[in-house]
């Protein structure tokens, strides 16, 4: 089993000036082979996923590139989606519960642009709902 999956649990009224729009607690699921992670608190803003989801955008358009998820500040969730030949796709990353821990898990798993289009449709939405990289006006 494969999955990588964010889920919008919650969103602060506050403006994140380093990641651009609103600061958000999500949880984080990762099955990969025989390991599985489930995070029940992680923070993001929604302009980190805005900017992945440009990015990814044009992966899943071009069928080429890359596009790449990290915090400005936090460096305890990184991951790259790289286009390879006829549509496939590797993604590839780390996460880490505690950053200030050497606990680390990398993946890396195959994947197509078939699951592309709901990502970039969800953040479309999560921006529709929470304003863009300045929040609600």
């Amino acid at each position: 089993m494969k999955r990588f999956h964010l889920n919008l649990m919650k969103y602060w009224g506050f403006l994140n000036s380093y990641e651009g729009g609103y600061d958000i607690i999500c949880t984080l699921t990762i099955d990969v082979g025989c390991y599985h992670v489930l995070y029940e608190r992680y923070y993001s803003a929604t302009g980190a996923l805005y900017n992945f989801s440009s990015k990814l955008k044009d992966c899943y358009q071009n069928l080429e590139g890359y596009a790449e998820y990290h915090l400005v500040l936090e460096n305890d969730l990184e991951f790259k989606v790289s286009m390879t030949a006829s549509g496939h796709a590797i993604v590839t990353g780390i996460f880490k519960e505690r950053p200030d821990k050497n606990s680390i898990l990398t993946f890396e798993m195959e994947t197509d642009q078939t699951y592309f289009l709901p990502v970039i449709q969800s953040i479309n939405e999560l921006k529709n709902t929470y304003g863009g990289m300045k929040g609600i006006k």
